[in-house]
């Protein structure tokens, strides 16, 4: 039970004592909203908990949303970072508008780094069927053009090892790879790295990866000790992290997904085809999906045994995903 939670009138999601379990030792999960399933591990529903933040500079906003999904034996979460870095306006003296340049920059690196003419790769064609899918963000002012990577430059990751199951790098590597192919997004393996998930990490990250363009995306094993939104029966949060161009476009430049070492494990977790879909479905939110109601999906709110692998609905929605405009001035 999460701490100064109350049984009766919960604030927070979490397992509880069952106010309906007939002999009163059952216990009921909550999502944030409502009363879910007995059943375990599985959660029951959706939890989107939004946490706005303001940076220090005045040159840069943000914006969280956390969703909460349950897949294979635990609950795994997507979230997306927006991160808006803007100039100054026509009504601010010449010197504080240079000021507010030059602490945009610093928030940025060099625009059109890595980036090409045209796009790099093609997604695979999805197979046939009418399986859904859902965008997990749109572009400002419309319901239509999702939020996307560039398809016009590669996106870097690196992997933080330390805890990882002995088959942890091969099952990142394959899921990778699949999602590459499934959204002709080119990805580039940067090696591993020391660095530790955070929920508020930067997008620019100049000291530690290079300076010439964006941080890569983090993709770390840890524990609920270590990064506390894994705790309970969560085995995985994972999204993307945009930024605003001058022009108003949003795109996606980094991300973030944290796997549960624990629950992922080969002792917990035998069936290494539903540690391998956990890490699908992570993927799934870094390239911008949110859950879909259809239970068919690899993105379905909750795990269905017999989807191991991205479905129909799934790889249109990551062919769309691959195939949105270039944006070579971020």
């Amino acid at each position: 039970m999460p701490d100064g939670a109350k049984p009766d009138d919960p604030s927070a999601p979490g397992w509880y004592p069952d106010p309906w379990s007939a002999d009163g030792k059952g216990e009921r999960y909550f999502d944030g909203k409502r009363w879910g399933s007995t059943e375990r591990p599985r959660g029951r529903h959706t939890v989107v908990m939004v946490d706005e933040r303001r940076p220090s500079t005045p040159a840069a906003s943000r914006s969280r949303a956390v969703v909460s999904i349950a897949v294979l034996v635990a609950v795994v979460v997507g979230f997306v970072v927006v991160q808006r870095v803007t100039g100054g306006s026509d009504d601010v003296p010449t010197t504080a508008r240079s000021a507010q340049a030059a602490a945009a920059a610093a928030l940025r690196p060099p625009p059109g780094a890595e980036s090409s003419a045209q796009p790099i790769g093609q997604p695979a064609t999805p197979p046939p069927g009418t399986g859904g899918y859902e965008i997990l963000a749109h572009q400002p002012r419309s319901v239509t053009t999702p939020i996307a990577f560039d398809p016009c430059r590669p996106i870097h990751y690196v992997v933080n090892p330390d805890g990882a199951p002995e088959d942890g790098a091969q099952l990142v590597q394959s899921a990778v790879a699949n999602l590459s192919t499934a959204t002709g997004l080119k990805f580039v393996n940067d090696g591993t790295t020391t660095e530790t998930p955070d929920k508020q990490r930067d997008v620019y990250l100049p000291k530690r990866y290079s300076p010439n363009r964006w941080a890569p995306v983090l993709i770390a094993w840890s524990d609920e000790q270590e990064f506390p939104g894994l705790a309970g029966y969560v085995a995985g949060i994972g999204g993307p992290s945009s930024v605003y161009a001058t022009s108003g476009k949003a795109v996606y430049v980094s991300g973030l997904v944290v796997l549960d070492r624990e629950q992922l494990s080969s002792a917990t977790t035998p069936d290494r085809t539903m540690a391998q879909a956990v890490i699908l479905h992570e993927l799934g939110h870094l390239a911008g999906l949110d859950h879909t109601a259809d239970r068919n999906q690899i993105m379905f709110s909750e795990s269905q045994f017999n989807v191991r692998d991205y479905a129909d609905g799934d790889r249109r929605g990551l062919a769309l995903m691959g195939t949105q405009a270039c944006v070579p001035s971020v």
